[in-house]
């Protein structure tokens, strides 16, 4: 069966960048994987520096042949990340009818693509899944669990993959979004029962404080009740918590996880919500992501100190 081409979007990380190629070159299904690579052009308000870096990215991706085949697409003005892979995912799942997306902090597992392959043929007719994922929280898996995946309705946005009939769902509109769950009574489901507040990030991306479009992929999962392929170990390693990240947030990455270095098996489980692991999804989220009191406590202390430091 054809492999899944494989998207990956960059932009001014010249280090992260170079390692994600890297590791994905060495998955044995690299050198029969068509890549594209989308670069992200500058802010209108770059300084030299800046550029620079944005060049340096471009020199990185046209450096070697990191699969069989590589596509670069070089924006002249910068689209933002959300805009990005909205456009990108659609131009090269609307060509192959499957995908595999990457972002350029993200270091991958050398059994990721064949992983990733094995669940979008595994799934490829099945309506009730709507992508498979290569990251895991690193979170414990409890012990009688014997299979090597499991499926939730958290679609995440770390390493994943998907066919044109469950992205065809997914609506960009955030004012439709929004309606739809309070409509259907998801709200509570989708932020994990209080364990993060998801909900609220789709206000925040229509007030313009935030641009996601991994926020929007969550909403297709909870209004069309879809499920994700998961790996007991991860096959992803988050490495983009740094200053230079514009999503970053705080110091400590609660995501990062070792690479599992040995193969997934992507075999028959049932194709229902494993709820026990969406509960450890949640569990995991409010101990480490500041839903806790005392957490919450901590980042209210934590943001008077800095404006009394700011105004002193």
């Amino acid at each position: 069966m054809e492999l899944a081409p494989i998207v990956l979007f960059v932009y001014n990380r010249p280090a992260l960048t170079l390692s994600t190629l890297q590791h994905l070159s060495k998955n044995r299904e690299a050198k029969d994987s068509i890549l594209y690579v989308y670069c992200d052009g500058p802010k209108e308000s770059a300084t030299p520096a800046q550029l620079q870096l944005v060049e340096q990215v471009r020199e990185i991706v046209h450096s070697e042949q990191w699969c069989g085949k590589v596509v670069v697409m070089e924006a002249l003005k910068n689209k933002g990340l959300a805009t990005a892979v909205i456009d990108g995912v659609t131009e090269v799942i609307g060509k192959h009818g499957k995908v595999i997306v990457l972002e350029d902090d993200l270091t991958v597992s050398p059994f990721f693509l064949k992983y990733m392959n094995d669940g979008l043929n595994r799934y490829a007719h099945e309506e009730k899944v709507m992508s498979v994922h290569g990251y895991l929280y690193p979170l414990p898996i409890p012990s009688n669990y014997k299979a090597d995946t499991f499926l939730v309705h958290d679609p995440g946005s770390l390493g994943w993959g998907t066919w044109s009939r469950a992205w065809s769902k997914f609506e960009p509109n955030t004012d439709k979004v929004i309606q739809q769950i309070k409509e259907k009574g998801l709200k509570s489901a989708f932020d994990f029962w209080g364990a993060y507040p998801f909900f609220r990030m789709l206000h925040q991306h229509k007030n313009g404080k935030v641009s996601s479009w991994a926020i929007r992929w969550r909403a297709t999962a909870y209004l069309y009740d879809m499920l994700t392929l998961y790996p007991v170990k991860s096959l992803v390693r988050h490495d983009g918590n740094v200053a230079s990240a514009t999503h970053h947030f705080k110091e400590e990455d609660w995501l990062y996880t070792d690479i599992y270095q040995e193969p997934i098996a992507v075999e028959a489980i049932p194709v229902q919500n494993n709820l026990p692991m969406e509960k450890a999804f949640a569990k995991f989220l409010r101990s480490n992501a500041g839903m806790t009191i005392p957490a919450k406590i901590k980042n209210r202390l934590k943001k008077y100190w800095r404006k009394i430091i700011g105004h002193a």
